[in-house]
């Protein structure tokens, strides 16, 4: 016997409404495929895909501090004028106040030393208000209460000031020991007398 001979089977057609929805369903992928392309070129900074002739990429750059454009030199704006009632006050230095003077400081003021032995004295003048007068310095020098005196003339000191002399004291060989000298210091200029006083005691 002979096999039987099957009949061959055949696919049954796709209804045309299939077809229709699986080319539809194949054009929306396509879309989607474009619109995500799409959307991740921009999100890596690089523009579609297309005509772009004719157009410049600019880049942006965002920094934290304020730039200056290129070519101006950034500076710091000015600082306002003092103003006192929407008026600006002009500055100025500073004027002296009170009259011209002078001061004269003497060191040591008190010192004890032996026989034949120089002491220096250093005396600084310092001028107050614009002083600039010449000053005229003495050193009055009185011994046992006042019975021996001695007048010395240190000369004169001119301007500018301050200035910083000195003048050394040679105690007398002579001189007995344990006797004190006190002595006046006194500097004259302008009308203006200061006096300073000293002690030098012998050993």
């Amino acid at each position: 016997m002979e096999p039987e001979e099957k009949a061959e089977e055949k696919p049954e057609p796709t209804p045309p409404g299939h077809r229709r929805w699986a080319f539809v369903a194949l054009i929306a992928a396509g879309l989607a495929v474009v619109t995500l392309a799409f959307l991740l070129g921009l999100m890596s900074g690089s523009p579609p895909a297309g005509d772009h002739q004719g157009m410049e990429t600019v880049p942006l750059t965002v920094s934290p501090t304020l730039q200056a454009p290129a070519g101006v030199i950034a500076t710091e704006p000015p600082s306002p004028p003092a103003t006192l009632n929407g008026t600006v006050q002009a500055t100025s230095s500073p004027t002296p106040s009170g009259p011209p003077g002078f001061t004269v400081t003497v060191s040591p003021t008190q010192i004890t030393a032996s026989r034949s032995e120089t002491v220096t004295y250093t005396m600084t003048i310092e001028a107050q208000n614009g002083f600039s007068d010449k000053i005229h310095i003495e050193l009055v020098a009185s011994a046992f209460f006042g019975i021996v005196s001695r007048t010395t003339d240190l000369g004169t000191q001119e301007p500018p000031y301050p200035k910083t002399i000195e003048y050394p004291f040679p105690i007398p060989a002579d001189w007995p020991p344990g006797i004190t000298v006190n002595g006046i210091l006194r500097s004259t200029g302008g009308g203006i007398t200061r006096e300073d006083q000293i002690t030098l005691t012998v050993r």
